[in-house]
């Protein structure tokens, strides 16, 4: 990397910003976070080129099986795949929030594992075992970034990147069978533990909101 990368990196964000059409007030606020964003993402870079990585960037990858109604193919399109002689570290950028380990261990955030099953089957090229699992989070606030590793052992997690993979390869597997059968419902709200965060793509068919609001006891109170 070149001695000013960190100063080539802000003004690349400084220029994205502007090319999307940031005016001076807002590059006044701005500015001094891509100054720490860039800080913050030399330091990662260097970090990581270190170990002598072979880098892949926005690589798409694709994964064909056979579900009972046919081939069901599921795409992933990676950020960054790092290969090593341990294997493939996938690395997806937030500026936002990632999901937590948990959220991904039990299936409501299989961007990554699936990623990494992809990358195991062969789906981007030759077959490589998933190493990493890593949400890059990226903010210009206070340290200017984070790392979250969500396939590291932890005490919810014993599993390795690829184990973890597999485990969601398998279950989107059977969720295919599922949804093959034309007698299975698509449920509004099969996780209620995330009623209140994240809202579902058909809660306006379901009128999920107006059950919320009035209630489910339609007729209540009829012939009093």
């Amino acid at each position: 990397l070149p001695d000013d990368f960190e100063q080539q990196l802000a003004g690349f964000i400084q220029q994205a910003l502007r090319d999307e059409g940031f005016e001076d007030a807002a590059m006044a606020r701005e500015v001094p976070l891509s100054r720490i964003s860039a800080r913050w993402l030399a330091a990662f870079e260097r970090q990581r080129r270190a170990r002598g990585i072979e880098i892949r960037v926005e690589q798409t990858g694709r994964l064909t099986f056979d579900g009972p109604a046919g081939p069901f193919t599921v795409t992933a399109k990676a950020d960054r795949i790092e290969l090593d002689a341990e294997g493939g570290a996938i690395i997806d950028y937030k500026t936002g929030s990632p999901p937590s380990q948990t959220q991904v261990l039990q299936g409501f955030a299989p961007q990554l594992p699936l990623t990494g099953a992809i990358l195991g089957a062969g789906g981007f090229a030759n077959p490589v075992d998933p190493s990493q699992l890593l949400y890059v989070q990226v903010t210009g606030r206070a340290e200017g970034g984070k790392e979250s590793d969500v396939s590291a052992a932890s005490k919810n997690n014993s599993a390795t990147a690829a184990q973890i993979s597999a485990a969601e390869f398998e279950r989107l597997v059977e969720a295919v069978a599922l949804y093959d059968d034309p007698s299975r419902p698509y449920v509004s709200w099969e996780a209620p533990q995330f009623m209140g965060n994240h809202g579902g793509n058909y809660d306006h068919l379901a009128r999920v909101w107006e059950w919320m609001v009035v209630g489910g006891h339609e007729g209540e109170g009829e012939g009093e």
